[in-house]
């Protein structure tokens, strides 16, 4: 199993139990960095024509590496190009490099280095299934490899970001072996994130508890960022991300609690009545915390 498998499909406590020293986790992303430019050479040229299995057969060698792969995947080829289609190209971009727009805060870096990191351990496998699917002989060798030729450019701005934080090696080290954990979400926090998420996303609209708790925080976040601009010492300065920026900092955390508990039962229906009364548990709060990042950060950008 890769390194960022493990990582990523472990719960913090199993992160805790990875036992690979610094030199190791090290040379084993150095190892991948150095696959780089061939991949991307081989990439560049890859057409549909008489040429394509031999390159392909390089590409997967390339792809074999000790920090990521797809063992234990399941999904046939209508299901991973669903997943690559659901959001369009320009938009995960963006989504990338927004990441680094919270670096140069103190709390943020380890956060900064979990995000890239899960984009790539995403990139990563998703190149491995695609050249796969096309050397099992796919029938639309051209979609798939212009899907290849996307996630290149994805892996790029993901690399382009890690050459720009001079800790990155401790950073990744830090978090690889566990020294620094990310906070992630408890079975139950999934488990109420996964009810919330089906009113929370949908086309319909739909009234109820985390509809409220979502205006109610929305309309939070609008008045904490005029209080922020206001705040600021160097007028005329305009920047058109700082609710991203807040939204993904730890301050949020707090904003929604303190939202959320003070809302006044004549303000709100009869389920949060109940709820108001004996206070918001911290597993509702952090579930909702991720909800309402997910949908935020997916909202597009002018």
């Amino acid at each position: 199993m890769g390194l960022l498998n493990y990582f990523f499909g472990s719960t913090e406590a199993n992160a805790k139990e990875i036992t690979l020293d610094n030199d190791t986790i090290l040379k084993i992303w150095k190892e991948y960095l150095e696959t780089v430019p061939a991949k991307n050479a081989i990439i560049g040229k890859l057409h549909a024509d008489k040429n394509l299995n031999s390159s392909l057969q390089e590409l997967k060698k390339l792809l074999d590496l000790e920090l990521t792969d797809i063992s234990g995947e399941e999904r046939d080829e209508a299901e991973i190009l669903a997943d690559l289609e659901k959001i369009e190209h320009e938009e995960r971009i963006k989504k990338v490099k927004r990441l680094k727009q919270c670096v140069g805060y103190a709390k943020t870096k380890y956060e900064h280095v979990f995000g890239l990191l899960q984009h790539l351990h995403s990139i990563l496998q998703a190149q491995m299934n695609l050249v796969a699917m096309l050397l099992a002989g796919s029938e639309d060798a051209e979609t798939l490899i212009s899907h290849i030729k996307a996630q290149v450019e994805l892996e790029q701005e993901v690399i382009k970001q890690v050459k720009g934080i001079k800790t990155f090696d401790a950073l990744f080290s830090a978090l690889a072996k566990g020294e620094h954990i990310i906070q992630q979400m408890t079975p139950r926090e999934k488990l109420l994130y996964k009810r919330m998420k089906k009113l929370f996303i949908s086309d319909v609209q739909i009234t109820g508890i985390t509809s409220d708790w979502a205006a109610a925080v929305y309309d939070a976040v609008e008045n904490r960022i005029l209080e922020i601009t206001a705040e600021m010492t160097v007028p005329g300065i305009d920047n058109p991300d700082i609710d991203f920026e807040f939204v993904n900092r730890p301050e949020f955390i707090d904003l929604v609690r303190e939202t959320i508990q003070r809302l006044r039962p004549e303000e709100a229906r009869g389920t949060i009545k109940r709820v108001r009364q004996k206070g918001v548990s911290e597993e509702t709060i952090n579930a909702f915390v991720s909800l309402f990042r997910a949908w935020y950060n997916e909202l597009p950008r002018t």
